[in-house]
């Protein structure tokens, strides 16, 4: 029975040590960190110029009452400003000390720094436009495989809207980067769109990428070869040239030789010359086709002599 009286004494001394060791404590000057949260009333119609930051931090000083008082009634302070009629607001220390004190439970807790020091906001004109979506992809394919068109997304452009400033100069908005590999057959795949700056705002988020892709095949045709800048006496050899070229099983019924140009352009070419050669240059060819390869790679040519040509016409005649 003594020793339980002994312990219930010793409890009560040691809370009641307590008591006054957190009394003491609590009267004592603390240093604290708290956040402010910002709200902008926007007029219709108008947008932020430069967005102010969403929070900033305060630090705080006062006895442990007040800041344990203050923590426990708020945890954040909340500033709100109505922009409506006026163009730019500024905020300086000053300003932005008295209006979080405002917003303080205790008149005995002190503000030892802000950060941001000071606020600078200017509104203009709000514009909506809307721009085409670019797929940037990093795509690889299998063996004898290849994309049958370019990548689509759906839909196929975003309206971007905030500052006329900013919006204004924005032509295209890109995806963010779509890597596949070893690509045999079509895919259908949501990508998310780059994350705007804070001071605008998309009217969507991700797209549906379309990545269609097809075999290849090879196909060879014989295309006649263009004569440029080079007199009427000149004869060439070979006329026409083979040309191979890899395109989708897609295409390969819709391409013919009309629709390749080969030229072997004589100007400025000696006809006299020893070499008797002009290179050969494919001038127009299908966007689609890859792979190009042609033979030969230049023309041999001749000049057939008046006076040969005549002889040569009497004895036809005769």
């Amino acid at each position: 029975m003594k020793i339980k009286e002994d312990r219930a004494t010793l409890l009560a001394c040691i809370g009641i040590a307590f008591v006054f060791w957190l009394l003491i404590k609590l009267s004592q000057t603390y240093r604290a960190e708290k956040q402010v949260f910002f709200h902008f009333e926007i007029p219709s119609g108008k947008a932020l110029a430069t967005l102010a930051p969403d929070d900033m931090a305060v630090e705080l000083e006062g006895t442990g009452w007040d800041l344990l008082f203050e923590f426990f009634t708020n945890r954040s302070v909340r500033l709100s400003y109505d922009m409506s009629g006026i163009e730019a607001l500024h905020l300086n220390r000053a300003q932005l000390r008295s209006d979080i004190l405002q917003n303080l439970h205790s008149n005995s807790i002190t503000i030892l720094e802000i950060n941001p020091e000071s606020l600078n906001l200017a509104l203009e004109a709000k514009l909506s436009k809307p721009v085409p979506i670019i797929v940037r992809d990093s795509l690889s394919f299998a063996p004898e495989h290849h994309l049958k068109s370019p990548a689509s997304v759906t839909p196929d452009s975003v309206v971007v809207v905030g500052p006329a400033s900013l919006v204004s100069s924005i032509s295209q908005w890109n995806t963010d980067s779509l890597r596949l590999s070893n690509l045999k057959y079509t895919v259908t795949q949501m990508v998310k769109l780059e994350k705007p700056a804070r001071e605008l705002t998309l009217s969507v988020n991700q797209v549906e990428a379309q990545i269609e892709v097809e075999p290849y095949t090879e196909k060879t045709m014989y295309v006649p070869l263009v004569i440029k800048n080079a007199p009427d006496s000149l004869r060439i050899f070979p006329d026409k040239i083979t040309i191979s070229c890899k395109l989708g099983l897609s295409k390969y019924d819709a391409v013919s030789f009309r629709d390749f140009t080969v030229e072997a352009d004589f100007k400025g070419i000696s006809l006299n010359a020893p070499n008797n050669s002009v290179p050969i240059v494919v001038t127009q060819k299908p966007d689609f086709v890859e792979t190009l390869q042609y033979t030969p790679k230049s023309v041999k040519f001749f000049i057939v002599e008046k006076a040969d040509v005549s002889v040569a016409d009497a004895q036809n005649s005769e």
